[in-house]
């Protein structure tokens, strides 16, 4: 029943489909936003032949911090201005290096842009943010969070000030997804834009231990939205559904893929449109799931029926169609003295490096674990894992990395919320 943080008393928390159908997706709102797919750029040459070079970090401030960062991101048309989720319920800016004054956006005080008290303790709380890809002209962002009476999970549209773009308004524009949750664990909380246009959601089991929400959990269930990564159109209310959501016929189609436990952190690859997902595991194994641009939809990670590729509840195999099920890339054992994360209880996830300051680090995986002290790298060729390994340089005593997030430029950035920092990956 974990994730994510096994922190201090002070926070509380505990451990434990068709792309189209022949519509054009380009987005409303401006200009319009090209949602092509990235090119197929087909065998990258000498893939996985050298192993990720040594690295090292430095805080991206020279003096404060934050409190409880969470994420961080940039949004289009403005690379050197970084926005920072704080957990209790702000976004931070910091420009040119300098983190301002003045938050972008404040739930500690007023609460939502419906008044509602935002729950922190736990997994709880500010969890995600998303830019529209049209931001720079229509001003659109997304936020995931946990409000209260009753608890929830909500992603909801807000849009920056027309009066100051460095300050968000406080009015709700509309809320998407809005799911009742028993369980204040296992929320998920990612969302982020694919390359086809549409918005991201990555969902928990609702939470406790083990998926014991009825007779095959919540998981495996395309009847709710739990356990799942959904697809969204942003543009289509009242559901939001994309076009060609695989489960129309069979179940909610906001759904696009399905059988996840946790996925805490998900990305796309910048160049390829790859999608990574750090999904937590139970009891045994940590593992991260892997589906490639262009994918129809309807994947299933097979959780609870499997942890990783460990059968967990033997009931539930048969659910797993061997035609959906998609095994995971990696499987990390917990508490591993000799896994490139040792100690891993509680995968964050990552994303593929597409920078240009670290050359020989370009299309390296790069991943931790919130309890691992560890962080490490490995490249996909082929579909084949190749040199996986630690990276020593990135060593992190106290661990506390929930996410591994771009600056402007695509350098890597280490939010840990252990430390109240984030730390940018450099060549030593």
């Amino acid at each position: 029943m974990r994730f994510f943080f096994c922190l201090s008393l002070v926070l509380a928390l505990a451990c434990g489909d068709d792309d189209t159908d022949g519509t054009d997706a380009t987005l409303d709102g401006g200009p319009g936003v090209d949602a092509a797919m990235p090119p197929d750029l087909g065998p990258v040459e000498g893939c996985g032949e050298t192993p990720a070079p040594d690295l090292t970090f430095s805080n991206i401030l020279s003096d404060g911090g934050f409190d409880q960062p969470i994420f961080a991101t940039t949004a289009p048309g403005e690379p050197n201005v970084l926005y920072v989720v704080e957990k209790p319920g702000r976004i931070r800016l910091v420009v040119d290096g300098v983190l301002q004054p003045t938050s972008f956006l404040d739930f500690t005080t007023d609460g939502t842009g419906r008044g509602e008290r935002v729950l922190t303790s736990g997994e709880q709380g500010l969890l995600g943010l998303a830019f529209h890809p049209g931001y720079e002209s229509n001003g659109r962002f997304f936020l995931f969070f946990t409000p209260d009476s009753p608890r929830r999970n909500v992603v909801a549209e807000y849009h920056r000030s027309d009066a100051n773009p460095r300050v968000a308004d406080t009015g709700e524009v509309a809320r998407l997804v809005e799911i009742d949750d028993s369980e204040s664990n296992h929320n998920g909380g990612m969302i982020a834009f694919g390359p086809d246009g549409y918005l991201y959601v990555g969902t928990g089991d609702e939470g406790g231990g083990g998926d014991d929400h009825g007779e095959i959990g919540n998981a495996l269930d395309v009847t709710n939205l739990f356990g799942a990564i959904l697809r969204l159109d942003v543009d289509n209310a009242p559901g939001f559904e994309s076009p060609g959501a695989p489960f129309v016929d069979g179940g909610l189609p906001q759904i696009w893929a399905y059988g996840l436990r946790n996925p805490w952190r998900f990305s796309f690859d910048s160049a390829t449109g790859d999608l990574w997902i750090g999904d937590v595991g139970q009891n045994a194994f940590e593992e991260v799931d892997f589906l490639p641009a262009g994918h129809a939809g309807g994947a299933n990670f097979g959780w609870r029926a499997y942890e990783a590729n460990s059968v967990f509840d033997a009931a539930l195999t048969a659910m797993v169609d061997a035609t959906d099920y998609v095994p995971p890339v990696v499987s990390v054992t917990q508490n591993s003295s000799d896994e490139p994360l040792r100690n891993a209880r509680s995968i964050t996830g990552g994303r593929v490096y597409r920078g240009s300051a670290i050359p020989a680090l370009q299309g390296f995986y790069v991943y931790t674990d919130y309890l691992s002290n560890d962080v490490a790298a490995l490249q996909l060729c082929a579909g084949e894992v190749r040199q996986h390994a630690r990276i020593p340089g990135l060593r992190m005593g106290g661990g506390g990395i929930v996410s591994v997030n771009e600056d402007g430029a695509g350098e890597l950035l280490l939010v840990n919320i252990n430390q109240g920092a984030i730390f940018r990956v450099e060549a030593p």
